[in-house]
């Protein structure tokens, strides 16, 4: 009986190696999230580039709509067509609608 328990007790005791297939299970693994890291990498470089052309293209179409505002008065109106020559002039009695 003693002799069981101590074949049982070495058996435990006895010290074994990592499995090659538990090692290849870690190798893939770890290249898995290495080709994580770079993606995420990857694309927070794109979404940081993109912003940056967000807010770009933000100031240029408040620039573009404010200097179409400016062109779009009136008195720009006339002082361009007075430039350019093509004998327009300004209303002096309002509107009519014709019937």
């Amino acid at each position: 009986m003693s002799n069981m328990f101590s074949n049982i007790i070495k058996q435990y005791r006895k010290p074994q190696g990592i499995s090659p297939k538990f090692l290849v299970f870690l190798a893939g693994l770890v290249l898995i999230y290495i080709a994580n890291h770079n993606k995420v990498e990857s694309l927070m470089r794109s979404e940081a580039t993109l912003k940056k052309e967000i807010s770009d293209l933000t100031y240029e179409r408040i620039r573009s709509s404010a200097r179409l505002m400016e062109m779009s008065k009136q008195s720009e109106v006339l002082k361009k067509a007075h430039q350019e020559g093509l004998g327009l002039e300004e209303l002096t009695e309002p509107p009519r609608i014709l019937e």
